[in-house]
Parts: structure tokens; C-alpha cells; sequence
């Protein structure tokens, strides 16, 4: 498990060896992670913002067995990776990116028009 401590809202990741049917893995700082199935796995869970503060136990469960690990909560938000990262664009970027890909998709038209013509074809 990755990081051992983790802030509010970071992102935990779970590795396990085994789990060839899949499995589940579960703690009360997040919601329920399914594990896909091979014999050697992983898994993200993002702890939720309002976790308690301190020490908790990730249980994974893969079949018929079950491991258990402990990993900390620290208080604050996790650092906001820009775009890209763990925050959302906003509807203005969202609209910039569209016009920027429409602008470029028209001017790679017209050039390709330009050369044609040129080209006597």
C-alpha cells in the first residue's frame, strides 16, 4: 500500500498477489474498491475528504483470504494537481480546448486544400 500516510481526498494505492478471481477491499476512510482479477494486482482508492484524522486498516479480500494493512489520515485536502490531475476543467476551459481543436481542425482544411490545388490534383 502507497503511501502509508495519505490527506483527505489524496489517493491511496493498494497492490496485492493472488487475487486470480478478483477481489474487493474496503476501510472506513473510502467506499468499496473492486480489484481486478490476476495474480498480481492493483487498486487507487481515494480517501474521502471528511475522513477521520489518524490511523485506519484497509482489509482486502481475495477469495478466501484476507489481509489487512494500516495507513494514516492526515488532516487537509490533498494538493490539487492542476488540470490533468485531480481537479476538473471548467466549463471556460472546457469551451477554450473546443474552439482551439475546431481552430486547428480548420486551419489543418484549409492547408490541406492549399497544397491540392497547388499540387495540380
Amino acid at each position: 500500500m502507497s503511501p502509508s500516510q495519505v490527506h483527505q481526498g489524496a489517493l491511496l494505492k493498494i497492490s496485492a498477489s493472488g487475487c486470480t478471481n478478483g477481489g474487493t477491499v474496503t476501510s472506513t476512510a473510502f467506499p468499496v474498491v473492486i480489484l481486478p482479477a490476476a495474480s498480481s494486482t492493483t487498486a487507487a482508492a481515494r480517501v474521502n475528504n471528511t475522513a477521520t484524522p489518524g490511523a485506519h486498516t484497509v482489509t482486502v479480500r481475495c477469495g478466501n483470504g484476507t489481509a489487512n494493512a494500516s495507513f494514516t489520515v492526515l488532516v487537509g485536502a490533498a494538493a490539487q494537481g492542476g488540470l490533468g490531475g485531480t481537479q476538473t476543467p471548467s466549463t471556460t476551459e472546457m469551451a477554450l480546448g473546443g474552439a482551439m481543436t475546431a481552430l486547428a481542425g480548420t486551419a489543418a482544411l484549409l492547408l490541406n486544400r492549399r497544397r491540392t490545388r497547388h499540387s495540380g490534383i
